[in-house]
């Protein structure tokens, strides 16, 4: 068999870390004394950087650009961190073990900062089961522009039709299709997300070991 790669998104499928910011940016703007708005906070799943401070600065009490509002919050909350070590989904670590174990390339691909993808890796303790990492933040278009997958396509120096995406928002989802890959979306319950372009559902990240032993004719174990 050819050699092949999964690639991961991180939020929303690594880690349930969506909620997490929803709830930061809540509760920050409720003790602003600011209305929320519930729909509108739910945009912020799978939202880039940009995105997510224009979401939040409409909510603000008065007119701030996304820039300012960025800094306002930094400024207030500097000690806000996500404890990712807690909101690790169950049966990624196995996953990612069996995926090893079958001589499968791993690898992330996530709008997140490299930082909170180095510190989720650490506080997971799952340095040692991803070939590469990819940060969004180092190009100029966030997904569902493609750049992201044809970059780390060419850092794992495989072609489009030996990987398989997961993703869970339609961004990322839309991202991955442009890029000519393969899709996995995790269901999504809470935010809405369009997952129609996916090219397979599934209702956890821990079930792609199934879909793959299939489609790859992997075996369930060396």
């Amino acid at each position: 068999m050819r050699q092949k790669a999964v690639i991961f998104d991180m939020d929303g499928v690594l880690v349930d870390s969506e909620p997490v910011y929803i709830q930061m940016f809540q509760s920050f703007l409720e003790e602003n004394q600011c209305t929320t708005d519930e729909a509108l906070l739910h945009k912020i799943a799978g939202a880039s950087s940009q995105r997510t401070w224009e979401i939040v600065a409409q909510m603000w009490k008065e007119e701030i650009t996304p820039q300012n509002m960025r800094a306002l919050y930094k400024e207030a909350r500097p000690s806000d961190q996500i404890a990712y070590g807690e909101i690790l989904y169950p049966g990624v670590k196995d996953l990612l073990l069996w995926l090893k174990q079958q001589g499968i390339v791993t690898a992330i691909a996530s709008s997140s900062s490299e930082e909170s993808i180095q510190r989720m890796l650490k506080e997971t303790q799952l340095e040692s089961l991803f070939s590469c990492y990819v940060s969004g933040k180092q190009f100029k278009k966030s997904k569902p522009d493609p750049t992201i997958y044809l970059y780390t396509l060419e850092k794992l120096g495989l072609p489009a039709e030996d990987c398989m995406v997961v993703e869970d928002s339609a961004y990322g989802i839309q991202a991955a299709k442009a890029a000519g890959l393969r899709v996995a979306a995790v269901k999504d319950t809470r935010f809405s997300f369009d997952q129609s372009a996916a090219d397979d559902l599934i209702e956890k990240t821990g079930d792609l070991k199934e879909l793959l032993i299939g489609r790859w004719s992997l075996g369930e174990s060396t």
